[in-house]
């Protein structure tokens, strides 16, 4: 395994999920510490939740956070397929509440203009990031970052000049805007919270390399350490 990744195994995922809440709570003190704002990426479907909820109920001046999504479909944020959404009733409640969203979805504009604007936006926040939450698919998915993404390759370079895509997959009814590699390694930490056999036999084979999974860019990459947390 690459010295920048570091597996972490727990023998159930609330307890994973509040490892991983721990390490995320502790990058955001240090960042406050640091520069007296901050920014957090987080992952969006159901593997965070338990995650979320730990978080919200964190002792942290929130009102200096910023929280972004790694990724969002084009859809109305109160729809329950909407990361906003789970955010929204996961993450900003509590002390938590005090923080600002970056939100993605922009009714006014059409979604292929939606990445230069959140590019713009995303410069003016304070980073790196104090840490980016990431999930993982058994299709090695990570963001909306998809191995039939047309775009994939580009989004996957580390070093892209492309913050934000709009990505359109063949397996996703929805159009969906997505942080590329290169804006979430501007970041102290990435914890990668997966669960399931499945995903940890991808999460195997990406670290060996060698595979089409998206998720091996990520953890080969040298630039930012990698936490990945996993429970049965």
């Amino acid at each position: 395994m690459s010295a920048d990744v570091h597996f972490l195994e727990f023998p159930d995922r609330l307890s994973a999920s509040a490892a991983a809440a721990g390490l995320i709570a502790k990058c955001l003190r240090e960042a406050l510490d640091r520069s007296g704002q901050t920014s957090l990426v987080v992952s969006g479907g159901t593997t965070p939740r338990d995650c979320f909820a730990n978080l919200s109920r964190l002792p942290l001046d929130w009102s200096r956070v910023t929280i972004v999504p790694s990724d969002e479909r084009w859809v109305e944020p109160h729809c329950d397929s909407s990361n906003e959404h789970l955010i929204h009733t996961r993450l900003m409640l509590g002390p938590a509440s005090a923080a600002r969203l970056l939100s993605f979805y922009r009714p006014e504009l059409d979604v292929a203009e939606a990445p230069e604007v959140l590019e713009a936006e995303l410069e003016q926040l304070p980073r790196p990031f104090a840490c980016s939450l990431l999930g993982m698919g058994e299709d090695g998915h990570f963001a909306s970052l998809f191995p039939d993404f047309d775009g994939l390759a580009d989004a996957l370079n580390p070093v892209s000049a492309r913050q934000c895509l709009m990505v359109k997959t063949a397996g996703s009814p929805y159009l969906r805007i997505s942080l590329s590699l290169s804006a979430l390694l501007n970041t102290s930490l990435i914890v990668l919270l997966f669960f399931g056999e499945g995903k940890r036999r991808v999460f195997e084979a990406a670290v060996q390399r060698g595979t089409a999974y998206p998720a091996e860019a990520l953890l080969s990459q040298q630039q930012v350490p990698v936490r990945a947390i996993w429970a049965p």
